[in-house]
């Protein structure tokens, strides 16, 4: 296969000029008839582009089809495409066509105004492009997936017409008509994403938890360990006793640490502490010490808080907070929380807080934290190890729905050790009225299947900027009212039966009695005695409705 490209750049004289084309020099070729056809399209471009096909073969006679097509080069040309075979010596062809050149080749038209007339014209815009999609790579994500913001359209776009009027005459070639579209708008949410359907904050959570029920057995073996290291560098501190206390609505862990001599005490004081009782990790920090000295007797003790408590005096200093763009409440407890080295998870519905509605005045990160959570009806769930905020509900589950509740843990009578009740009477609400300030919202929560006609008092907060605020933080307000019985149990702390920490849901099987009751505080204990014995007992305290 060659190729011949023929140039044709100037006009000819007499509108016809032959082209000759030979093979082999001179002599003459062994095709006795070829035939040349030539079809013409003739336009007002700049170039004429003439393609011409030539075939040798065997055959008496061989077609030349020649066309000439017009084009956008430069000039005008002649490919020619030739295959012929070996026994082809030479070959001489002559054509003759004729062509015209004017003196305009192409046309560009403007669209212009006039003046003292109106134009109109009419498009249609297309909202989404229709793009081909020749190759797709798609990854799929499985196991447990995160809370993330999900946004979706009000309006889906509806297919339009815009309609342009034009009554002023043109200012320049370059001048534009420019559409703009505004942006489409979305509504945002915090939930958990996976399809069409909205997760949590709409549709009750399915139930699949596995509560922990130690087993009951004849007889338990128990190999209680208790140890003390200075967490900066692990070095070991001696001790006698410890007690420390978890309770809701506070954001750290209070008690007591007892010492085996004068030294532990220098060495532990202003000190993070890492204890370990049967297996648990606890970091507190070891704060004001005290000494009492006897005849033959001192002792040496300090008092100790958990480790959420270096992001409280005096350890940080008072702040200053406003909200100057829009939040929602989850970047709110994140501003709180930065810089801090503590992470944040919440476990509350998230929810818009417009710019400015939120501020406080002199309070440290810990005491801003847990005035957040308590706005929202929410508990601070501390991980000391990990430093972990975990903002969890005050009532996991409302104290009239407890029946049909899966508890997080089972105690049977064989580990209870001590099982104390009190009752408290108080009055019982089943509607509220929770409202914002400036920019809140006022909303009526009543309890559901109740004629909603004892009202509690009213809540006013400047964090109830969204139904979903006041919804949580009125459903907590019906949950404290009401006749209470808080029952207190001491039972072992052992690998099966880990702290049942404020916030869970305790069941607990007594006197052939299987009652449900949300955990208000655990207090740890434990101590050596002379003879070396170990004493480890967690004691709880549930309430529930009576």
């Amino acid at each position: 296969m060659a190729v011949i490209v023929i140039k044709l750049a100037q006009q000819a004289s007499n509108k016809t000029s032959p082209i000759t084309i030979t093979f082999g020099g001179g002599d003459t070729p062994v095709i006795e008839y070829i035939s040349c056809e030539m079809d013409f399209n003739l336009s007002s471009q700049k170039s004429i582009t003439n393609n011409v096909a030539l075939a040798f073969g065997r055959a008496q006679d061989i077609d030349t089809i020649n066309q000439l097509i017009s084009s956008s080069a430069g000039s005008i040309g002649n490919n020619v495409y030739f295959n012929y075979l070996n026994q082809t010596k030479s070959g001489t062809k002559e054509c003759s066509f004729g062509w015209s050149l004017s003196a305009q080749y192409s046309i560009e038209r403007d669209f212009s105004w006039l003046k003292g007339k109106s134009v109109g014209a009419k498009s249609c815009i297309e909202w989404r492009g229709k793009t081909a999609t020749h190759e797709s790579n798609y990854v799929i994500y499985y196991g447990l997936a995160e809370r993330k913001y999900i946004c979706y359209r009000v309006e889906h776009p509806k297919a339009g017409s815009i309609k342009m009027s034009l009554n002023k005459s043109q200012v320049s070639p370059e001048f534009r008509v420019t559409i703009k579209m505004m942006p489409i708008e979305k509504v945002c949410y915090w939930g958990l994403p996976g399809g069409p359907v909205r997760s949590d904050d709409d549709i009750p959570p399915i139930d699949s938890k596995i509560p922990i029920e130690p087993q009951i057995q004849r007889y338990y073996i128990m190999q209680p360990s208790i140890s003390c290291n200075r967490l900066s560098d692990d070095l070991k501190i001696l001790i006698n006793s410890i007690n420390i206390t978890w309770q809701r609505g506070q954001f750290a862990a209070t008690g007591n640490i007892k010492f085996c001599s004068r030294i532990d005490m220098e060495r532990a004081i202003g000190q993070q502490l890492k204890l370990v009782i049967n297996g648990y990790e606890f970091v507190v920090i070891c704060e004001q010490p005290s000494t009492s000295n006897r005849f033959a007797n001192n002792s040496y003790s300090a008092s100790i808080r958990s480790r959420f408590a270096e992001l409280a005096a005096p350890y940080q200093r008072e702040r200053n907070y406003v909200n100057t763009v829009d939040k929602t409440l989850a970047g709110i407890m994140t501003d709180i929380l930065e810089n801090t080295g503590w992470t944040l998870d919440n476990k509350m519905i998230d929810y818009p807080i417009p710019e400015g509605a939120f501020s406080y005045r002199g309070l440290t990160p810990a005491a801003a934290l847990l005035k957040v959570a308590s706005s929202i009806g929410a508990i601070l769930d501390i991980n000391d190890t990990i430093k972990t905020v975990s903002v969890v509900p005050e009532w996991p589950v409302n104290p009239w729905s407890t029946e049909q509740a899966t508890p997080d843990v089972i105690l049977n009578d064989a580990l209870i050790l001590e099982h104390n009740t009190r009752d408290t009477i108080q009055p019982e609400h089943n509607v509220v009225f929770v409202r914002g300030e400036q920019q809140g919202v006022a909303c009526k929560i009543k309890r559901q299947n109740t004629p909603a006609t004892d009202y509690a008092r009213d809540i006013v907060d400047n964090l109830i900027t969204d139904v979903q605020a006041a919804r949580q933080r009125g459903t907590c307000e019906l949950a404290r009212s009401g006749n209470k019985r808080t029952a207190t149990i001491r039972t072992k702390l052992k690998a099966d039966l880990p702290p049942i920490r404020p916030g869970m849901l305790l069941g607990v099987r007594f006197e052939d009695e299987l009652y449900k009751a949300t955990v208000d505080s655990l207090a740890i204990s434990a101590s050596i005695s002379n003879q070396g014995a170990i004493m480890v007992n967690q004691t709880i305290q549930a309430v529930r409705n009576v």
